[in-house]
Formats: structure tokens, sequence, C-alpha cells
């Protein structure tokens, strides 16, 4: 009985739709509207799922970047040949405005060298953390023989701050030479100064 009335309706459908114009425009009108909004919601559907694909391939790789960048070297593999931190001089004028050259106490020059020690990858970026400590005058270890557990035994931290070396290239077994100006927040004036630093993050360049 069901099927009876599908057929009894499709075929008055069919009827209508040759023997009355007004049915058979407004049937093609509905079919035509129909099918655009099915084609309509297709593109749509189809460039989401593109997007999502796209989205997710360029996630993954930047993931894949990421490990090989950050995840390959580590601040052992980084070996630290010589610093240098000290004030450079700067022009200061008396009471009586003669001018005269002294160190800037409250700026530092900092003069390093570091050698990569990884056999497989090139260093791209590195941090260094940098401390400055200020001594009592019987603490009289040069700074090349310091300690940094006998320093913070012994002295205050006047300063900490991390120096950024980025871009970079240093290929496996090469050495690096670098300098940069230095500043540390409030910093007070330092009496018999130590230094320490130590590689705080190094990252792998990018494989080109």
């Amino acid at each position: 009985m069901r099927w009876l009335i599908v057929y009894l309706l499709l075929i008055a459908v069919i009827w209508l739709f040759i023997t009355n114009r007004v049915w058979r425009r407004s049937l093609l009108a509905t079919a035509t509207v129909l099918f655009g909004v099915f084609m309509l919601l297709f593109t749509l559907s189809q460039r989401e799922i593109e997007d999502a694909a796209t989205t997710a391939d360029t996630f993954s790789q930047v993931r894949k970047l990421e490990t090989l960048t950050h995840g390959t070297l580590r601040p052992s593999d980084i070996a630290i040949d010589r610093t240098s931190f000290a004030n450079p001089d700067h022009t200061v004028f008396d009471s009586a405005g003669r001018e005269r050259i002294e160190p800037d106490l409250f700026k530092w020059q900092l003069q390093t060298a570091f050698t990569n020690r990884s056999t497989q990858f090139t260093v791209g970026s590195l941090t260094l953390r940098v401390t400055l400590y200020s001594c009592p005058v019987f603490y009289q270890v040069a700074q090349p023989d310091v300690d940094p557990g006998k320093l913070d035994a012994n002295c205050t931290v006047i300063g900490r701050r991390s120096v950024g070396f980025d871009p970079i290239r240093v290929k496996p077994a090469e050495t690096y030479q670098g300098e940069q100006i230095v500043t540390f927040p409030n910093q007070p004036e330092p009496r018999n100064p130590r230094y320490w630093i130590e590689v705080q993050t190094v990252a792998a360049a990018p494989v080109e």
C-alpha cells in the first residue's frame, strides 16, 4: 500500500510537470535552488576539510622543526673557551668642569668565545646566563679561578640576566666569537666584582 501511494504521487508529479506550465517552472526553480544550496554546502565542507588538512600538515612540520632545532643540542655541547667582562670607559666631568675618563660601573662589555662540541649539528642560537657578584675585600680569588659554589658562599649577587646570540651559524668543532654590552636592572655599585657565565639554552640551526 505504501509503495502504491509513492507511485501515484510520482505519476501525479510527472503528469503535472508535463501538462502544467506553472508547476513545471516552479519545480525547475525549486530543483535549481536545492542544487545550488547543495553545491554551496559541498564546496564549503570540502574547503574546511582541505584547510584542516593544511593546518595539520603545517603544525606537523612546525613540530618537527622545533624538535630538530630545540631537542638536538644541550648546553653541555658548548664549551666556553674564554670570556672578558669589564666596564667600558666613559667621559665624566668633575665639579670644576674638568673632563676625565673612568670606567662606567653600571655597564659591562661582554666578550666571549665558545666552541660547538657537537659532531653532527650546527648551532643556530645560544643564550648565556651572566651572574654578577659583589665580593668582600678579603676575597682575592682571580676571575679565571672562581668557583660558582664559593662565589655564592662568599659574595652577593647584584645582577643576573640572559644574553642571547641569535642568529648564528657555528658548525661542529667551530669557534664563535662575539661581544655585547650588558646592563643589569637596579644594579648597585659593584665592590670587588666577580662574574660567572654559563650556557642557558642552545638550539640547532635549521637544515638548509
